[in-house]
């Protein structure tokens, strides 16, 4: 009987031990998790700015560059 008893209160203080060890690995995983969306937010954050950059340089400065000569031209190959 005290051999069984012995054994369960170790299997306890296993299960116990394992529990532990899983709460701190999920405290480890949501952390990652955080970082994870905090770094998605930045990068989709940047895209929109170099979309933007590009929309500002293809719609609206484009017409006006087109407009100044060439650099050959402006060294006088042409």
């Amino acid at each position: 009987m005290q051999t069984e008893t012995a054994q369960l209160v170790n299997e306890v203080f296993t299960i116990d031990d394992t529990l532990q060890t899983l709460k701190l690995r999920l405290r480890e995983a949501q952390d990652t998790l955080q970082l994870l969306i905090l770094n998605k937010a930045r990068l989709e954050h940047d895209l929109l700015v170099k979309a933007n950059s590009l929309f500002i340089d293809k719609e609206k400065c484009m017409g006006m560059r087109k407009t100044f000569p060439s650099t050959p031209r402006l060294v006088g190959y042409t």
